[in-house]
């Protein structure tokens, strides 16, 4: 925010900064309004500006983004082609500034939305943010990278791996670190979300936060040990159980557990494992 502030007061003195920045635009085809920088041609004629440039970049991309909102009370669509333009210009920001937060903000709260069918699209806009973790200390980065693979992309493991960087740093909000161990249960990674519940158990003092990763480590041993059996008896028969109750009757297991969240376990013909109705989240048994 201090930065934004700090930019007008310097577009004020350096409107011809802004013309010369302007005419530098190369032109596009067609009546697009969506013109590439070239991060070459502007160091050349700002070498000593960089920051300042970055700035005006952006606040120009964000005038651009929500222009129709405020003219035509509708969001404007963008073809792919432009917001890769619009991406690329973000890169250049980054690199006249790596140190700017708020471009990368831009591209992991926005653009991921815009473009979520594009896997290779998410990909670029990732390593953008993955660049920007090596001059941003901020807890966002990582959170924005993990959300698109396990939201977007369905790859939970690295969602989960990039999350857990997240929580780990300070600011972050304290459900990451039950999250992370969701994601890695939801991915077959059962020892591993036992193993990463228990370490946040040992380091966690907040009261609440420990009762709720009890809770969620009760829930993860019971997935694991059950998903364990399952795995002896496709071994043994060489298929699916139509049930727990199976597991119980062959000997797998002594008992169904409960699920402390409230929910019941299931096996999941589909995917042949071991799941829970509660989702790892609390049930609420009174509407039942």
């Amino acid at each position: 925010m201090k930065r934004l502030i700090l930019a007008l007061f310097l577009i004020a003195l350096s409107y011809p900064v802004m013309e010369k920045a302007t005419s530098l635009k190369p032109k596009a085809e067609g009546n697009s309004e969506v013109y590439p920088y070239s991060y070459e041609r502007l160091i050349l004629t700002f070498p000593t500006l960089k920051p300042l440039i970055s700035d005006l970049l952006y606040m120009q991309t964000c005038y651009l983004t929500g222009n129709d909102v405020f003219n035509r009370w509708k969001e404007r669509k963008f073809s792919r082609k432009e917001w890769k333009t619009i991406l690329h210009n973000v890169k250049v920001m980054t690199r006249l500034d790596p140190y700017y937060f708020d471009p990368y903000y831009f591209v992991g709260s926005y653009i991921p939305w815009k473009v979520k069918d594009d896997r290779e699209f998410l990909e670029e806009i990732n390593n953008v943010l993955k660049s920007g973790m090596n001059y941003v200390e901020d807890w966002r980065l990582p959170f924005f990278i993990g959300f698109n693979y396990f939201y977007f992309m369905d790859d939970k493991v690295k969602g989960a791996r990039y999350l857990k960087k997240a929580a780990d740093m300070e600011g972050a909000p304290y459900y990451l670190k039950l999250l992370v161990p969701r994601l890695y249960a939801q991915s077959g990674k059962y020892q591993l979300a036992v193993i990463e519940t228990a370490q946040e158990l040992k380091r966690a003092k907040n009261e609440v936060l420990k009762k709720q990763l009890e809770k969620r480590l009760k829930a993860l041993i019971a997935l694991r040990d059950l998903n364990f059996a399952l795995e002896r008896y496709r071994k043994v028969y060489g298929r699916c159980p139509a049930s727990l109750r199976e597991l119980v009757e062959r000997g797998f297991i002594s008992e169904i557990p409960q699920d402390p969240y409230g929910g019941e376990f299931f096996v999941d013909k589909k995917s042949c494992t071991v799941w829970t109705t509660s989702n790892l989240r609390p049930v609420n048994t009174s509407s039942r």
